[in-house]
């Protein structure tokens, strides 16, 4: 066997006097692109402050307490950058791409809008029209809406249940004061990670930041100490109850039914399994009615989907939102009368992860894998995104060439007992959108998780 080898950019991280942490790789390119993310998703909502996350990507940039939204956005276009925020369930993320030497004036932007920002009345009803706008949009893409409704469904009276998109009522009724809270209880140093890759070093990076997040008053060790029970709780990972439960929500006017079924995954800790499960989501694989290689596809659900037109598109799908838990599973488009046929055959893959599956899928599986970690190295805002992910998720940076030696580690084996302990008999979440009366019942559904053996 030939190991693909590959070299990337040591990664350093260091932590401020302020509690900030930070995490830079050096790279030898045009342009940086740098961001914080924070623990500040909606599942970091207080009952009176739901909403909070999703108004604050739409604010954040708006105005601060030394300049408007317009001179903000004429900075930026001095700058010749970009920057966007966003939110989501377990994290709160906003980043920006800069030519490499005006990283310095980009980190003075994000800081003044980070300690001066305001927000007032008037942006928040504004606000309030555009994300209900928004919102009667997003109900049109059906697999949006059922992927946000399943960890709601999954992790049902915890806090991963809440969505990023509120009820309708709540946005209306939205206080600004509520949001006030929100920020200055959470947008804090000690609570940031910066993120940059580019061509500055750490010790650059340092002096930069020291310079623009300083604190103006107090001693920085005491007030650390104030806030290090606070910073704890948010850290720190939980645990977070996996509910075996469906949501259906028919409507026969429609010609189309969307599901998504997924189990609970590993968590964090998990490395093995959780390798051994990218793999398996890679020999489900993926198939819409655009692709190419027609009757060639090599997961046997997408030759089949070709060959009797089982349904219009399928993905597996394999998200992680916190350190303690993430779902595996499979989401697909089937016309009317198909879900059934198309549900067993699901879950009679999963039954061949834990049974049969045979030393060729596997190897064509981890050299995906390994594919798709390679190329993610050459896109500059899909590299931060990963090493946000990896550092959200493990606390530290895992190397590239760590990486393709766990997935040289991965067996046909090794696949069969990890589907085994997770796949194997669980009660899996389940969501169901618009024409799905061909649907089998959950208890159906359930002992379709395991096999009778005579």
């Amino acid at each position: 066997m030939v190991t693909c080898l590959a070299t990337e950019n040591s990664i350093e991280t260091s932590n401020l006097s302020n509690g900030m942490r930070l995490v830079c790789e050096y790279k030898n390119t045009y342009t940086a692109t740098l961001g914080c993310f924070i623990p500040a998703g909606a599942m970091h909502e207080m009952p009176e402050e739901r909403g909070s996350a999703l108004f604050l990507q739409h604010l954040l940039f708006k105005r601060t307490r030394h300049a408007n939204q317009e001179q903000l956005e004429k900075t930026l276009e001095e700058l010749g950058g970009k920057v966007s925020a966003i939110a989501m369930r377990h994290m709160f993320l906003f980043y920006g791409t800069v030519p490499s030497r005006e990283v310095n004036k980009l980190i003075q932007y994000f800081a003044d809008v980070i300690l001066n920002g305001t927000i007032c009345n008037q942006d928040v009803e504004r606000e309030k029209c555009i994300i209900l706008h928004e919102l009667s949009k997003m109900e049109l893409n059906k697999e949006q809406v059922v992927m946000d409704y399943l960890p709601s469904i999954a992790y049902q009276d915890t806090m991963l249940a809440n969505s990023i998109y509120p009820e309708t009522d709540v946005i209306n009724q939205f206080c600004t004061e509520n949001l006030i809270e929100f920020r200055k209880r959470l947008f804090k140093p000690p609570f940031m990670t910066l993120v940059c890759t580019g061509p500055i070093s750490l010790q650059k990076l340092e002096d930069i930041v020291n310079k623009n997040f300083t604190r103006e008053t107090g001693d920085c060790n005491n007030q650390l100490s104030e806030h290090s029970n606070e910073i704890q709780s948010y850290v720190e990972p939980l645990e977070y109850r996996f509910s075996g439960a469906e949501l259906r929500l028919r409507d026969d006017d429609s010609e189309l039914g969307y599901v998504a079924i997924g189990v609970e995954g590993p968590s964090h800790n998990d490395i093995e399994a959780y390798f051994a499960l990218t793999v398996a989501k890679e020999i489900i694989g993926s198939w819409n009615m655009k692709s190419s290689g027609a009757n060639h596809n090599a997961p046997y659900i997408a030759h089949r989907a070709f060959n009797t037109d089982l349904c219009r598109m399928y993905k597996s799908f394999f998200h992680k939102w916190t350190q303690s838990t993430s779902i595996w599973g499979c989401y697909f488009v089937c016309d009317k009368l198909r879900l059934e046929d198309m549900l067993r055959v699901v879950q009679q893959e999963w039954m061949r992860l834990c049974t049969t599956v045979t030393k060729k899928e596997v190897s064509r599986a981890i050299n995906q894998c390994k594919t798709k970690e390679l190329v993610l190295m050459n896109d500059p805002e899909n590299r931060f995104f990963y090493i946000v992910e990896n550092i959200f998720r493990y606390g530290y940076y895992v190397p590239i060439q760590q990486r393709l030696v766990e997935y040289e580690k991965i067996t046909a084996d090794k696949i069969r007992e990890v589907s085994g302990r997770y796949i194997y008999d669980q009660s899996p979440a389940v969501v169901a959108l618009d024409r799905i009366e061909n649907l089998p019942e959950y208890c159906s559904i359930r002992n379709g998780m395991y096999l009778l053996r005579y």
